[in-house]
């Protein structure tokens, strides 16, 4: 009977974080109601409200809320609509290319503008006055392509600050509905990489990344007047972002990996443990192992929602930023395959620097969107088998 009494203490105290939706259906709001005090959902929907408020890059994010989609899932619900998402998302597209209009005419008139000192001074034989027309129109597309650089980079670096800032607020949340569901060394393990994680990309995106990419456009950009002796420099530059963002997401991700092919194992195999000396306790034994699977069965449907909910968030706070920075980057190739024809090289050149800072900006962004994506796909690709 001591042994009965030991173990029935173990296993009610395994059972203590549910008791609270005991003998409760998983669509029942107050079931919900319950995970979502545990789990602080609260403080992961304000933050998102809040970034999507400060920053304005999506609205397809005024139209979404976490805490309203989890109990959608909780009660066999839908509420979001992926052709919603992608109809905002078109017009929101059109809309940017209106704005980058004005860009695109400015080149191309500045382009052929420097075509025709080029030619004009090679017609009339005085070659210092066609450089000097040259060098001002230089001066002119390097205002025009820096405002736009500098648009984009804004718009890089506070996409960056959202994503850190909403992870940070979803991290506790979610890592919370992992440890309700049974998976608590995964919990442990997730939660103390995207610390790591977190911090890393921080303190990357502040000394390297960002300020990595402003000295590559001013490289590029100063590279046509130097007779092209900064090109290495750039070149430099551009490998060593190129290959630090490679190096931090490969080891992250790989990191999370591994934990998550063998975390969720171990706790699957000390769950299983648990659940069967429940069931074996004599009269009782049924009733326990019937809870346990209900409660549990209820919160691994609430970390799944929380864990897509999430995922749902950061394409809403990275989507329409990285539509932004590709759409730049398009402006300005476009614009330097359209000018090459008719004016100097060095035009083209510049162009193609302020199109490729862009696409750096682009890969900076989506690298981050992607660990955080795919962090949270593997963990809960994982725990799901618990």
């Amino acid at each position: 009977m001591k042994r009965l009494a030991v173990w029935g203490f173990l296993v009610l105290s395994w059972l203590a974080p549910f008791d609270m939706v005991i003998g409760a259906e998983v669509g029942e709001p107050e079931n919900f109601e319950a995970f979502e005090d545990s789990i602080s959902l609260q403080e992961v929907e304000r933050a998102f409200q809040d970034l999507q408020g400060e920053g304005a890059n999506s609205p397809a994010g005024k139209n979404f809320s976490l805490t309203d989609y989890v109990r959608g899932v909780a009660a066999g619900e839908q509420d979001f609509s992926l052709s919603g998402f992608l109809e905002q998302g078109a017009e929101f597209l059109a809309g940017q290319f209106e704005e980058q209009k004005g860009a695109l005419f400015k080149i191309l008139a500045l382009g052929i503008l420097a075509g025709i000192f080029i030619n004009f001074s090679d017609t009339v034989g005085e070659k210092s006055l066609g450089e000097t027309g040259f060098y001002i129109t230089y001066i002119l597309l390097f205002a025009v392509a820096a405002a736009g650089f500098y648009t984009a980079f804004c718009v890089a670096r506070d996409s960056l600050a959202d994503l850190l800032a909403f992870m940070r607020a979803l991290v506790p949340s979610f890592s919370l509905a992992l440890c309700l569901s049974g998976g608590t060394g995964t919990s442990a393990a997730y939660y103390e990489t995207m610390l790591i994680a977190l911090t890393f990309m921080e303190t990357f995106m502040a000394y390297v990344f960002l300020p990595g990419v402003q000295v590559y456009f001013m490289l590029g950009m100063m590279n046509p007047l130097a007779e092209h002796h900064f090109t290495r420099a750039a070149e430099l530059v551009k490998s060593v972002l190129r290959g630090s963002v490679k190096v931090l997401f490969g080891v992250l991700l790989g990191y999370q990996g591994i934990q998550g092919l063998l975390l969720p194992v171990m706790d699957k195999v000390g769950k299983s443990a648990v659940l069967n000396t429940a069931k074996g306790i004599p009269g009782v034994g049924n009733t326990v192992g019937g809870v346990a699977d209900t409660v549990y069965g209820s919160s691994l449907l609430i970390k799944s929602a929380v864990g897509t909910g999430g995922l749902i968030c950061i394409l809403i706070l990275c989507c329409y930023p990285i539509l932004k920075l590709l759409l730049f980057t398009f402006v300005y190739r476009l614009g330097g395959a359209l000018v090459q024809p008719v004016s100097d090289g060095r035009m083209a050149s510049a162009l193609g620097t302020t199109a490729e800072s862009g696409k750096l900006l682009m890969g900076v962004l989506l690298a981050g969107a992607l660990m955080f994506l795919l962090s949270i796909t593997i963990v809960l690709a994982g725990s799901n088998f618990l």
